[in-house]
């Protein structure tokens, strides 16, 4: 595969210091398993949720039973056929409303690692062209995880998914919004968290690039860069990286996947 000539306008990345990785890395491998610690914390949530939710089901069985009865013995004072019939669809209502369901908090984070899932599938386009893929990544002295980090011929990136449903929207201060909640301290975790990895990988020169990818949600214009961060639709991700100029051979690809490797480590 023809790689477009290097930018001269990009410097070159600086020698890339040798550490033997974990295993062999080389252009088109894939690491890792995307959504891995948000489907954890999906998980946990619910499953802490369940156990409230048990204390109080005695209780809830007793209120679906009761209020059977009563519907029960108010109906048969005017339709004796029906009282029955009454009794048991009463309950079964109270019991619908008063079934397990899991909080809204708890599926954000099962849709966050659908969305983690989906943005893997568009980066497996990337290993013919030489690119390097790890999911689900510790970030180096924090208890935050990167969703992907990608290392090829255009340069080192973090990617953020983010299934979201709505528009993004400006406020007049010119902040970005999501619905009620704006972006900036979103924003600005992706750009430490990138930061935080390039500082692990400890390579003279080389920048990682923070990139928020959204899923289900317009973004204003198509794409923005707002607070170093290129926010761009998940529709546009391979075509974006595809089309940024060279900047790293494929023996610096090797090197850098290398190092990541050796340097960072699954979130789970």
């Amino acid at each position: 595969m023809h790689h477009p000539p290097p930018d001269p306008t990009r410097p070159p990345l600086l020698a890339v210091p040798d550490i033997p990785a974990a295993a062999p890395v080389g252009p088109g491998d894939t690491f890792g398993h995307p959504g891995a610690s948000a489907h954890a914390s999906y998980r946990r949530r619910r499953a802490a949720e369940w156990r409230l939710y048990q204390r109080t089901l005695l209780l809830r069985l007793a209120g679906v039973a009761l209020t059977g009865l009563v519907a029960t013995l108010a109906v048969g004072q005017v339709a004796p056929a029906l009282a029955g019939w009454a009794g048991l669809v009463t309950a079964g209502l109270v019991g619908w409303r008063l079934r397990f369901r899991v909080s809204q908090d708890a599926r954000n984070w099962q849709r966050g690692a659908r969305g983690e899932r989906r943005t893997a599938r568009q980066l497996n386009r990337l290993a013919r062209y030489g690119w390097v893929v790890f999911h689900d990544l510790a970030v180096p002295d924090s208890r935050a995880n990167a969703d992907h980090l990608i290392i090829g011929p255009a340069g080192v990136f973090l990617l953020d998914s983010k299934n979201w449903r709505g528009h993004l929207a400006f406020a007049p201060d010119g902040t970005l919004w999501h619905g009620s909640y704006p972006l900036t301290a979103t924003l600005a975790t992706i750009g430490f968290e990138a930061a935080a990895i390039a500082g692990a990988l400890a390579v003279p020169g080389l920048a990682v690039e923070p990139l928020l990818v959204v899923h289900g949600s317009t973004i204003p214009w198509g794409e923005q860069y707002l607070g170093g961060v290129a926010v761009l639709p998940a529709s546009r991700l391979v075509a974006t990286l595809l089309a940024l100029p060279v900047l790293l051979t494929d023996q610096q690809v090797t090197q850098l996947a290398g190092r990541a490797m050796a340097r960072l480590h699954p979130a789970l």
